[in-house]
């Protein structure tokens, strides 16, 4: 029974997503209008950490969709993180769900110091 439940676990790795988890201070932020989208990117300072397969060659930044349920408090909360210089935590979702070359914002934590 435990050798057949180790084997199902086993299967289902692979299937698995790696989020990803970017720890820096925002060099800048980037708000782009293509038609019916609204685009938010955010580039953290030494680029992206453990991007997805899908992300491309570009590693500089992280996006979001700006009409997310939550996306004025995203903006708020990073530009308020950038004025003030300090470090984030950018999870992403390790996929690019909102742009098709970018993983995409899941959460963020901003630090004290």
């Amino acid at each position: 029974m435990i050798k057949k439940i180790v084997i199902g676990v086993m299967a289902l790795l692979p299937l698995t997503v790696n989020a990803g988890s970017t720890n820096a201070k925002i060099e800048r932020i980037l708000f782009l209008e293509t038609g019916e989208v609204g685009l938010v990117y955010v580039y953290p300072e030494g680029g992206v950490n453990n991007p997805p397969e899908c992300h491309g060659a570009n590693r500089d930044y992280i996006s979001f969709d700006a009409s997310r349920p939550m996306a004025k408090e995203y903006i708020s909360g990073l530009m308020a993180a950038m004025m003030a210089d300090k470090k984030l935590t950018l999870r992403t979702e390790g996929d690019c769900i909102d742009q098709g070359v970018s993983d995409t914002l899941k959460y963020f934590s901003i630090h004290k110091n």
